[in-house]
């Protein structure tokens, strides 16, 4: 009796520590990624209707002669490449495509 209850109680903490690293996985994949979804949390599909274009315009408070030289969406962020002066790059942001918000802006000089 008292073998089995070990047995089982040993079967539970494996299966359990598999679904915390399956957890982890799953979110270092994906920042937004919930295992318990409730009724309220927005689902992915109403995420996709979402696009760059909810930016305003002017948020990054560049100059006129600012120009942005690429960019890269990778999910749900864009990685801007941007040359202030108009010709060399000197600035990296990066933004959150489904709210507008800007995350990080890095100086390329030293």
């Amino acid at each position: 009796m008292l073998k089995g209850a070990v047995m089982i109680m040993g079967f539970l903490i494996v299966l359990l520590m598999g679904l915390i690293i399956y957890g982890f996985y799953q979110k270092a994949q994906n920042p937004d990624y919930k295992m318990f979804r409730s009724e309220d949390t927005p689902s992915a599909q109403s995420n996709a209707t979402s696009t760059v274009t909810q930016i305003p315009a002017g948020s990054l408070g560049l100059s006129e002669s600012a120009k942005i030289l690429s960019v890269q969406v990778e999910g749900k962020r864009a990685i801007l490449l941007v040359a202030r002066n108009g010709i060399k790059a000197d600035l990296l942001v990066v933004i959150d495509t489904t709210t507008g918000k800007i995350l990080n802006q890095t100086s390329t000089n030293p």
